[in-house]
């Protein structure tokens, strides 16, 4: 990896002396993306002088790899001249997605100015959602009638090679433009030259429909260990194809997007990072005014069953951690099944067996903790009392968290929500609601058993 922190120093120098020639040559030596990482940290105002010295191909491969603020800065300061030779070098799935970035009018006159069938292609991708396969594929791909012969193919994959980027495999297609193989790039290279496609192609496709969930397909990338993916109509007519790179990012967007609702943030990343502080703030504000409701409905209930528990108020002593052990079990279970679900290793096929072995877990833990919680209390307050309470109720808050922690996000799946907005707040105020009833309730029961005898 270069040294990015070194190559900065030298270009703030470098474009402030207005030393073209020595910043070509230093970022010669760079990675498109290295060269975004520099450009994301220069001042304003140096940005786009950078840019602007970029040849047209490298400015492609670097635009879509800037964060959104820098992205927003270049674009305003650059002609739409420039800037459709630009969308023009890009795959159609990048230019999509720089595209539907800017405003409509904008927008509407690239769309005008570029080359027409991109033009035609990239107005289709536009037309699925953004978090679909047809969202993220692209339409450069090789598809040919099942019997071109070898050495046709090649000669095809060579006509095409200042469009295609990432050849990896050639979509065999039937008398009615169905796709019925795949043949990979080596099969091809290692095939007799007048071989048909046919002979050497594997049928065994594995497709995603246009439709499909961005998270399904990253399912099936990883099941099937898959560098490309076609995309097919409801007949089987391929539409394009999706990569591993636009998969990889697939992922980290929605790891990204699942810790900031396990957080309680529901806001896109740049505004986290970047946004205006107001903007910012609302994006936190509710689930951390849920959990201050939730907070006021336990202490209501403190002070309910402290009102009849005069006699111990040494039990209030054991109630953070009872209330913490039940919350934090909670969301590890949590965090377990939304991972499970995003990897594709939780479904409801085997919701049972889940369910089975973290309720065994929230038991033996529960028993652990509750065994020395109750060791603990005892010794403390000299109270064989207490000691059972405490016991009794960090057991079963601890077992019931567990069991929760895996049944809430499973039933907002079911219902078409996404499960990480289960986690966090949801899962640990519930917990703390039900633990203080389990550990009080018991507890007025003992008192009523042992003290009314």
């Amino acid at each position: 990896m270069q040294d990015i922190v070194k190559y900065r120093k030298v270009l703030e120098r470098l474009i402030d002396e207005g030393q073209e020639l020595k910043i070509l040559t230093l970022i010669s030596r760079l990675h498109p993306d290295d060269i975004a990482s520099l450009i994301d940290d220069l001042e304003e105002d140096q940005k786009s002088r950078l840019f602007r010295l970029l040849d047209v191909e490298t400015a492609a491969d670097v635009i879509m790899e800037l964060d959104g603020i820098s992205r927003e800065l270049i674009v305003e300061d650059i002609p739409d001249e420039k800037l459709t030779e630009i969308v023009d070098d890009m795959p159609t799935d990048d230019a999509a997605d720089f595209i539907a970035e800017l405003p409509e009018d904008q927008a509407q006159r690239l769309l005008s100015r570029i080359d027409q069938d991109k033009s035609e292609d990239v107005q289709r991708l536009l037309e699925y959602p953004e978090d679909s396969a047809g969202g993220i594929m692209q339409t450069e791909l090789v598809a040919l009638g099942r019997d071109t012969t070898v050495t046709r193919a090649i000669e095809h994959i060579r006509s095409r090679r200042d469009e295609l980027e990432n050849v990896h495999n050639v979509y065999a297609l039937d008398d009615e433009s169905r796709l019925v193989g795949v043949v990979p790039l080596s099969s091809l290279l290692f095939a007799d030259g007048e071989t048909p496609l046919k002979d050497i192609m594997d049928k065994q496709v594995v497709v995603a429909a246009a439709g499909m969930d961005q998270e399904e397909v990253a399912a099936l990338f990883r099941k099937y260990d898959l560098v490309s993916l076609p995309v097919v109509d409801d007949g089987r007519h391929i539409l394009g194809r999706i990569l591993v790179d636009d998969i990889i990012e697939v992922i980290e967007e929605e790891v990204s997007e699942d810790m900031f609702r396990m957080a309680g943030i529901s806001e896109e990343e740049d505004v986290v990072y970047s946004g205006p502080t107001f903007k910012v703030c609302m994006t936190r504000l509710p689930w951390l005014v849920f959990n201050f409701f939730g907070t006021l409905v336990s202490g209501y209930f403190l002070w309910l069953y402290q009102s009849k528990l005069t006699e111990m108020l040494a039990l209030l002593a054991f109630v953070p951690v009872i209330c913490a052990m039940s919350g934090n079990i909670g969301v590890q279970s949590t965090s377990i099944v939304i991972r499970g679900i995003a990897t594709g290793r939780v479904d409801f096929s085997n919701l049972r067996k889940l369910v089975f072995k973290e309720s065994a877990v929230g038991l033996l833990i529960g028993l652990v903790c509750g065994v020395l919680g109750g060791v603990i209390g005892f010794v403390w307050q000299s109270s064989w009392l207490i000691g059972i309470v405490v016991f009794v109720a960090m057991f079963i808050a601890i077992s019931f968290g567990a069991l929760l922690g895996v049944l809430v996000p499973l039933f907002f799946k079911k219902i078409k929500i996404d499960p990480a907005v289960a986690s966090g707040s949801l899962i640990a105020t519930t917990n703390d609601l039900v633990a203080i009833n389990i550990y009080f309730l018991f507890a007025a029961f003992m008192m009523r058993c042992f003290f009314t005898a």
